[in-house]
C-alpha cells in the first residue's frame, strides 16, 4: 500500500495535539497500532509528534515549578 507524500508529517502533527490536548497513552499507543497496519508512516509519526510534545510539557511544566 502505498503511504501519501506527507502522512509521516501529518502523523507527527496529530500525535503533537493528542498530546497536548491530553489523550492518555494508553489511547495514544492504540491509534498508533491501528495505523501501523495502514499507513507506517503515519504510525511513526504520530508516536514521534506524541513522545516530542510529552517530553516538552514535562520540560516546561519542571521550568515553572
Amino acid at each position: 500500500m502505498d503511504a501519501p507524500d506527507n502522512s509521516f508529517d501529518t502523523g507527527y502533527l496529530d500525535g503533537e495535539l493528542a498530546a497536548i490536548t491530553g489523550l492518555p497513552s494508553r489511547r495514544a499507543h492504540a491509534r498508533i497500532a491501528m495505523a501501523e497496519d495502514h499507513d507506517p508512516l503515519y504510525a511513526q509519526g504520530y508516536s514521534d509528534g506524541y513522545l516530542n510534545a510529552t517530553a516538552i510539557n514535562a520540560a516546561t511544566a519542571k521550568d515553572t515549578r
